[in-house]
């Protein structure tokens, strides 16, 4: 017998394109795109799907990207952000500017499917057809849904499972259907392990709950533990099935900044109760209609079930109001940030509607009680106004109640359809009015205008991306004519692009060059900490950032840098040759530039190195392979500890201002000043060197907070941010805390610097050493003219591969400029060979004497291993399956 038509499912899908259209069409009309212009959107989000789009056009598989940042595994890093979102796939098949155009089709996709899975969630729990039709468009367009659409895409995507996964539930306890559970796990696990830890936590609340009020399920501790042995079974399976993608993703994760960064100051541990509907309504755009049904379960508690349902109701308020336990159901992220509002939101939804449709309320009880509590959130709407229509939404809530109730009296058919469709009218206004009103205020921002306090969100109101925008920052003419001229030089090499303004952090994704900066979550850690303390590089040391050494001659060279592009001020790096000029743009040449691997032939233990800084570090690095200790031991080489460099400046010369006390000591120089601490250097006079500011200053101020500019009287500068920001001291969770309190300023190439002045921001700190070094290019020189007699040679490399030879005289290390993953694996002649780091973050094999072809193979970590935990457990869903319908 066919099926009866849905038509519920076809005023669904109107709903949702009529409502979706009405809201996003001023967008476009107005010159822009539904993607934020800053954030993680414009510095992320646009660069990994170029990147993506290439890689899966490479003919390789997508293990390996020199693309990203100095080099990383696309697998292992970017399953949390685009390998496993099968919303993404598609738009694979287009060309890449059609990426922004899809925000808006996308977003209203995506909501349509978070209506549709509520709809059919709710009707599966008998709810009538037209509420649930109602909860569904509640819950799909609840503002924090278009809040985190245009700043973090595939946070819906957590939303859009999260329904399915409980019809699952639901199909799973009735009937036993495993089907749609196990697919919608699967599609969760491979999405994003961090909202897949959400929906498991929102899952098992909702089984322990909803076991005890379902009819069908038997209610008795046997029952209970047999049936959650064989959900967790269900889950495992689909989890299991995921893992090729997940288990990657996990490596990744524990090989990140996780465990390094600050966490978020909680200011509030227990918010109150008006604080709460705050954080619903004002933050979340949750829809009214949720804070209605949580008394109508008390004051019907002779039925047990309801009784439940009210305590679980309960359950959730508190969760929301003690802020700890808020930051660890939302993945330990802020509370601010509430992240997971998607879980909570659908459960008050379900809840809302279980009441809405089983309570009679004929009952005076109930119909005064909606309208109490209607009138209440009329109040506070009108005491609270956050939308540009606060003066029309604050009607919407009595307005429903009275038209609902109204409803239950009215036995004519032809009169309750009408007047059950107004008081759903209000819902579907109050839905519709507050993304209404932040597309208001995006477009005003966006223009430049002022705005009132309006849209509250999660994320405030940021300005829109237009399509020029998009042109000039991912498919800029100009930086795509410059490249051109490069594409001849097939080597593999390193870009230095200086374009600010335009080329920013993941810029290489979007554009096709090798280059060192990255801006990305689940960035590899002994990177990050590579530029922050073993190089004690300047900038603002904070988490998920590869900011490269742009002013660095020496390490541009050991990594493999040959070109820099500037469209501003060209690079001050010593040996590089002007090969192109034209009006403001400059590509040079790095006369010394080395290829991907080189031999070293003596080396230092990391040991020696890790835990103190000095003026000489770059020079050593030029001189020596720092080994992890074991691997020097068994390497047989010597150390060169020689130097040319010369100190010509130092703290016993430097002259501080008026307004800071100084105290001499034993171990340094004591300051302290309410105003900024200004100290001056003078420099010797020196020949054309590279110039290096070592400071070494151990704060005593909040969070141990450092801020230090450096500047040349020529008008260099840089600045030093540790735990700061702005000259404010500010914690926040990318924050890298236990950052060291040295750092080297580089100034580059430099031969008439006669002073350097240091502004420490106001505090007590003691300044334990100060030195300005310059280091010979004559001896830089001679070091690299060995190191490239004594290469890679021939060099042959894809994605996933490097293959090359060497001769070696002595026995060596050969370094390789590919940063440090036990994914990739060596041979030398055709016998497996160790990896192991170089300068604590690089690759290195040891190199024995005599002529030998080299091969390097990358797969990413855990991939194997989940291949075949995937390939296991879908068989055993399979069999499962089968043996289920064998026996049914």
């Amino acid at each position: 017998m066919a099926k009866k038509i849905d038509y519920q499912v076809i005023i669904l899908t109107l709903l949702v394109l009529f409502m979706g259209t009405l809201i996003f069409f001023r967008i476009p009309v107005n010159g822009f795109l539904y993607i934020s212009l800053g954030g993680d959107p414009f510095n992320q989000y646009i660069h990994f799907f170029n990147l993506f789009h290439d890689l899966a056009r490479s003919g390789e598989m997508p293990f390996w990207s020199w693309n990203y940042g100095p080099g990383g595994s696309f697998w292992n890093d970017f399953g949390y952000y685009m390998l496993g979102d099968i919303f993404i796939w598609p738009l694979l098949l287009l060309p890449k500017a059609w990426f922004p155009l899809s925000f808006i089709p996308m977003a209203i996709f995506k909501i349509f499917l978070i209506s549709l899975g509520t709809y059919l969630l709710l009707k599966k729990l008998g709810v009538n057809k037209n509420i649930a039709l109602i909860g569904g468009i509640a819950n799909s367009f609840a503002l924090f849904n278009f809040d985190h659409f245009y700043t973090h895409y595939f946070f819906l995507n957590a939303t859009v499972y999260f329904p399915f996964i409980l019809l699952g539930f639901e199909r799973f306890l009735s009937a036993n259907k495993p089907a749609v559970l196990f697919v919608a796990l699967f599609l969760a696990s491979i999405s994003n392990f961090y909202f897949l830890f959400m929906i498991t936590l929102g899952l098992f609340f909702y089984s322990g709950v909803r076991y005890f009020v379902a009819s069908h399920s038997e209610k008795t501790v046997k029952a209970f533990l047999f049936f959650h042995f064989r959900l967790a079974t269900l889950y495992l399976l689909a989890l299991g099935t995921a893992m090729v993608i997940l288990l990657p993703s996990v490596y990744s994760l524990f090989q990140s900044n996780a465990f390094y960064r600050a966490g978020q100051p909680i200011e509030d541990a227990l918010l109150t109760f008006n604080e709460v509907i705050q954080k619903l309504l004002w933050q979340g755009g949750i829809n009214f209609v949720v804070l209605l049904a949580l008394p109508l379960f008390f004051i019907n508690g002779f039925k047990k079930r309801f009784l439940i349902l009210g305590f679980a109701g309960v359950l959730l308020i508190f969760m929301l109001m003690v802020q700890q336990l808020n930051s660890l159901l939302g993945g330990f992220s802020t509370p601010d940030e509430f992240r997971a509002l998607f879980v909570f939101n659908l459960f008050f939804i379900m809840l809302s509607a279980v009441a809405l449709n089983e309570m009679n309320f004929k009952q005076a009880k109930n119909s005064i009680v909606l309208i109490f509590f209607s009138l209440l959130i009329y109040l506070w709407l009108d005491k609270n106004p956050f939308t540009h229509y606060g003066n029309v939404i604050k009607f919407m809530p009595l307005a429903f109640a009275i038209l609902f109730i109204a409803g239950q009296f009215v036995s004519n058919r032809r009169l309750k359809a009408p007047v059950f469709s107004f008081s759903a009218l209000a819902i579907l206004l109050y839905s519709l009015l507050l993304p209404f009103s932040l597309v208001n205020d995006l477009i005003m921002k966006s223009e430049g205008e002022e705005l009132e306090e309006t849209h509250k969100g999660v994320w405030g109101v940021l300005s829109l991306m237009s399509k020029d925008d998009y042109k000039t920052h991912f498919d800029n003419d100009e930086i795509k004519k410059e490249l051109a001229q490069l594409k001849e030089d097939k080597d593999l090499y390193r870009i230095n692009i200086n374009y600010p303004g335009v080329s920013g952090y993941n810029a290489s994704m979007s554009y096709g060059y090798r280059s060192y900066l990255t801006y990305q979550s689940l960035a590899k850690w002994n990177l990050q900490k590579f530029e922050m303390d073993y190089l004690a590089t300047a900038g603002t040391r904070r988490l998920n950032v590869v900011n490269g050494f742009p002013t660095n001659t020496f390490l541009n060279t050991l990594l493999t840098n040959k070109y820099t592009i500037s469209f501003a001020e060209p690079y001050n790096l010593y040996g590089y040759e002007t090969i192109y000029e034209n009006e403001n743009i400059v590509i040079e040449e790095n006369q010394f530039s080395l290829p991907i691997g080189f031999l070293y032939e003596t080396a230092m233990p990391i040991s020696a190195v890790d835990d103190t800084r000095d003026p000489l570090l770059d020079e050593r690095l030029l001189r020596n392979a720092v080994l992890p200790d074991d691997v020097f031991n068994a390497s047989g080489l010597d150390s060169d500890e020689s130097t040319a460099s010369q100190t010509i400046g130092s703290l016993a010369d430097a002259v501080f201002d008026d307004e800071t006390q100084v105290e001499t000591r034993a171990d340094g120089v004591w300051v302290e000043s309410d105003t900024p601490i200004e100290l001056t250097i003078p420099v010797q006079d020196h020949t054309l060197s590279e110039l290096t500011v070592y400071a070494d200053v151990l704060p005593y101020t909040e969070n141990e907070g450092l801020t230090i500019k450096a500047a040349s009287n020529l008008g260099a500068s840089y600045v030093l941010q540790k735990n700061m920001r702005n000259n404010h001291y500010e914690v926040d969770q990318y924050t890298y805390m236990e950052a060291k309190n040295q750092v080297l300023f580089r100034f580059g190439m430099d031969s008439e610097t006669e002073a350097i002045a240091l502004t420490i921001q106001p505090g007590e700190f003691l300044i334990k050493d100060i030195q300005v070094t310059a280091a010979d290019y004559g001896t830089y020189e001679e070091i690299i003219r060995d190191y490239q007699n004594s290469s890679l040679q021939d060099i042959d490399y894809g994605n996933n591969y490097v293959n090359g030879r060497y001769s070696a005289e002595l026995d060596a290390v050969l370094f390789l400029s590919i940063p440090y993953s036990p994914g990739w694996k060596a041979n030398i002649d055709g016998q497996p060979v160790d990896t192991f780091p170089v300068h604590s973050a690089y690759t290195g094999i040891l190199a024995p004497s005599g002529e030998h072809a080299i091969a390097l193979r990358y797969k990413p970590e855990g991939f194997t291993a989940g291949l075949f935990i995937s390939i296991i457990s879908f068989l055993g869903a399979v069999f499962l399956q089968i043996r289920k319908l064998r026996f049914s």
